[in-house]
């Protein structure tokens, strides 16, 4: 069975960007870049929500033509590009970028998805298809990329999200800039403060 892996930086309060959408306080040095390009490399779908479809697509098919780009830059715009992605959303009329536009969370499309041969499928950042996912128990492993900043307010990840499982520690790694990926895995019991 194909596994669901969702990954994102957060800072160390627990915020995903700032109050107004900020994403400077991440540090998407070249360690980061070859860390989510060796994720890729066992992926062979993406799963977006609009916005953040849209802030990655603005960029990343051009990335391997920019001559701003580092070499980890253009390795990842290399794995991203050619996957497939589907982007739920109820408002975009067209893509590009390899995706589909699915207009629902539909949890029975989702588990056969899961149950049809393939590579990891990875739930790409933002909020409120996360939480979607979360609720549904959906997410068979996070990795959260735990960026060594406090910003004070903005997008909580888990924010109203109920009913979590207990999360089992798997692996931990530690980047350079100080940022820290910690990898979990539901174990399938109720958290006690979830019961």
């Amino acid at each position: 069975m194909r596994k669901i892996k969702f990954s994102i930086p957060i800072t160390l309060d627990g915020y995903i960007e700032g109050p107004h959408h900020e994403l400077d306080w991440m540090i998407p040095d070249d360690e980061l870049h070859d860390f989510y390009t060796s994720m890729l490399g066992n992926a062979d779908l993406m799963l977006y929500g609009r916005v953040t479809y849209q802030l990655m697509q603005n960029y990343w098919p051009t990335a391997p033509t920019d001559p701003r780009a580092t070499p980890a830059m253009h390795r990842f715009a290399n794995a991203i590009n050619p996957i497939r992605k589907l982007v739920f959303s109820k408002t975009l009329k067209e893509t590009g970028w390899n995706a589909q536009i699915v207009h629902a969370l539909n949890t029975s499309e989702i588990n056969q998805l899961k149950n049809q041969p393939g590579a990891d499928i990875l739930l790409g950042g933002g909020a409120n298809l996360a939480r979607q996912f979360m609720q549904q128990g959906l997410v068979d492993e996070y990795q959260l990329v735990l960026m060594p900043v406090v910003i004070g307010s903005g997008t909580a990840l888990f924010r109203d999200v109920t009913g979590l499982p207990k999360m089992d520690f798997q692996w931990s790694r530690t980047f350079a800039s100080g940022a820290v990926v910690i990898c979990y895995r539901p174990d399938g019991r109720l958290a006690p403060n979830a019961q």
